[in-house]
């Protein structure tokens, strides 16, 4: 399995260190078996925020940006200019 390096603080790095040494395995081997963990014990929010997911992609485009941005849906809607009536067009 490839591997990829995350980024901790200097203390938690510590800790990831001194515990794998304690129990004679990798550091990754610790941070693995932590993640998966950590999934179990949450997986109460975890299966919340993928409800939350669901409910924002089904809102639509205006609904997902205002979610990215951290904006109210009728923000995005106005200067995407949803529901404002057409303008005609000059010929």
């Amino acid at each position: 399995m490839s591997q990829s390096p995350i980024k901790v603080g200097e203390e938690t790095k510590a800790r990831i260190r001194y515990l794998a040494a304690l129990i004679d395995t990798t550091q990754a081997d610790v941070v693995d078996q932590a993640v998966r963990e950590y999934a179990v014990r949450h997986a109460d929010e975890i299966e919340k925020g993928i409800e939350h997911a669901r409910s924002v992609l089904a809102s639509g485009d205006a609904a997902i940006a205002a979610h990215l941005l951290d904006v109210p849906v009728d923000s995005v809607q106005r200067v995407a200019g949803e529901g404002r009536p057409a303008t005609a067009r000059r010929a």
